[in-house]
């Protein structure tokens, strides 16, 4: 969401308004906002008398307080290689509180506790790779692939 006008250049739009300097179009292309803004900001004003944006509502309450976390932090201790449903699963049986695995997910990387004792280990470049995928090289084959068709390729035999 992006960050609001400042209050400073609400009010002086406000004030431009309503000392008649220009329509709202003239206003807001002077500056530099869009028209519905300054009309959106006339409204408050006259409705509800406000002249500075509203403050922020803080989104919704956090659903792991400080209880919850620290029996977290020790589910962690007890067995760091816990999936984080097995940690759920945990968590709801110990404290009650029921958690999904993105919620605790982003609790474990906020009290900076990783959930792998090691990072996995990267991939070597000498082990053998698949064999490619498709259609034999002919080695195995005893039919020739012109005479290889499908009833999507084959020429009709009978129309009716």
């Amino acid at each position: 969401m992006p960050r609001p006008y400042s209050a400073d250049l609400r009010e002086r739009v406000l004030a431009a308004s309503e000392r008649q300097e220009g329509t709202q179009g003239a206003i807001a292309r002077r500056f530099g906002v869009c028209e519905a803004t300054v009309e959106n900001w006339l409204r408050q004003a006259r409705r509800e008398g406000r002249r500075a944006p509203k403050p922020p509502t803080g989104g919704p309450a956090p659903r792991l307080d400080g209880g919850a976390l620290a029996a977290l932090r020790a589910l962690v201790a007890e067995d760091n290689a816990a999936t984080l449903a097995e940690c759920a699963d945990r968590l709801a049986a110990r404290t009650g509180v029921r958690a999904s695995a993105p919620v605790l997910c982003r609790a474990l990387q906020r009290l900076g506790l990783p959930r792998k004792k090691r990072p996995s280990a990267r991939v070597s470049r000498t082990t053998p790779k698949s064999p490619p995928s498709g259609r034999p090289t002919g080695s195995g084959s005893t039919r020739s692939a012109s005479s290889v068709s499908s009833s999507s390729t084959r020429a009709a035999s009978r129309r009716r």
